[in-house]
């Protein structure tokens, strides 16, 4: 799966799952952060992130490790895609 299409599928993520206005999801981009608190982005708090990750799981086929410092990976739409994309490639 090309980054890409990984990103289009997140956006639908949030649309369907976080809730997100479809035009809002869709100015999104690879450089857009993720967790509140940082200029432009998202806005995602804890729970948010949560509920992102048993999406990533059941779209992607993946089992995200709880003990993982998963924070890094979720800094933005660029570093999720580059950590989905990696795992899918080892899976």
């Amino acid at each position: 799966m090309e980054n890409k299409e990984v990103l289009d599928e997140l956006k639908t993520i949030l649309v369907e799952r976080l809730k997100f206005d479809p035009r809002r999801a869709a100015d999104t981009g690879f450089e857009t952060a993720l967790p509140k608190g940082l200029d432009g982005s998202l806005g995602l708090d804890s729970l948010d992130f949560i509920e992102m990750s048993i999406a990533i799981e059941e779209r992607f086929g993946l089992v995200l490790d709880e003990r993982e410092d998963l924070a890094p990976h979720f800094e933005s739409f660029n570093t999720l895609v580059r950590y989905i994309t990696a795992r899918m490639a080892r899976e």
